[in-house]
């Protein structure tokens, strides 16, 4: 998915995310030895518009969730914070041949608590929030 790679970027750029993530965002499957506090960004679903121009598919709405595991719940509430404040609303055309026209919030936030498998208590917390990417393939 052409939009995620625009979306990395975007977001490694950012020093005050960088500040509390480091350089750990990543598409679909982080490494796993990465510790936390992570970012995993994902398409879950794409919807193709015809344009009017021969009836040719060339618009896109992808469904983007973005998972945020950190130690704490307020520091996953900080981080996703930080990501939808540099998110809304935002669009780029540094890869012209899928510009991307906008990116809105869908949606609140799900929270889960993730235990840990190997018999201590350090648990995780996971905060993820959901939004569209609409996009052109020209």
């Amino acid at each position: 998915m052409r939009p995620v790679p625009q979306v990395i970027s975007l977001l490694k750029s950012s020093t005050t995310l960088t500040d509390l993530v480091g350089q750990h965002i990543y598409a679909d499957n982080p490494p796993q030895d990465d510790m936390t506090p992570i970012v995993v960004l994902s398409v879950l679903s794409s919807i193709a518009y015809g344009t009017v121009d021969n009836c040719s598919v060339r618009a896109y709405t992808s469904r983007l969730t973005v998972d945020v595991v950190t130690d704490s719940r307020s520091q996953s509430e900080q981080v996703i914070e930080i990501i939808e404040d540099l998110l809304d609303g935002f669009s780029n055309v540094v890869d012209p041949t899928h510009p991307i026209a906008g990116i809105i919030v869908e949606g609140g936030i799900d929270w889960e608590i993730l235990n840990p498998v190997d018999g201590s208590d350090q648990r995780g917390y996971l905060c993820s929030q959901y939004f569209n990417i609409n996009y052109r393939r020209i």
